[in-house]
């Protein structure tokens, strides 16, 4: 993310003052954002009948003509759910999900991030009321 607004400011030095037009501008920004963004699918998983809670937060960039860029965070609460649950989101730059069982029992709770179908990142615990966080640029 720190790549990205790096190379939108140095974008943004380099053709304003050569007088570029806004849209000149828009469409190199609009196509750095396209090659950073992607679909995610985060999986939460485990013991059959095993209960959780959490929330998931999705981060997305946008063209925005007075800042360049625009990041917003959504996030998502899930009040309680039962394992298998699938969250899928569309062309975000990053997210992240945190998930805790309500149990105080030894069964699993895993949680997944995919990005494009390719797994980035897992998690599981055990623990009595266990949590786990993760994230995936």
């Amino acid at each position: 993310m720190k790549k990205l607004l790096l190379i939108i400011s140095i974008l943004a030095l380099v053709l304003v003052p050569i007088g570029c037009v806004q849209s000149t501008i828009q469409s190199t920004i609009e196509s750095a954002l396209a090659g950073i963004s992607a679909n995610y699918t985060i999986e939460v998983s485990g013991t059959a009948g095993l209960n959780f809670t959490g929330r998931y937060v999705v981060v997305t960039a946008a063209y925005d003509a007075v800042n360049y860029v625009a990041i917003t965070s959504t996030s998502h609460d899930v009040v309680l759910e039962n394992v298998s649950k699938t969250y899928t989101v569309t062309n975000a730059v990053e997210v992240g999900a945190m998930f805790q069982k309500l149990s105080a029992g030894g069964e699993t709770l895993t949680v997944r991030i995919l990005k494009g179908g390719v797994q980035v990142a897992i998690a599981n615990t055990t623990n009595p009321y266990g949590a786990v966080l993760v994230t995936a640029p």
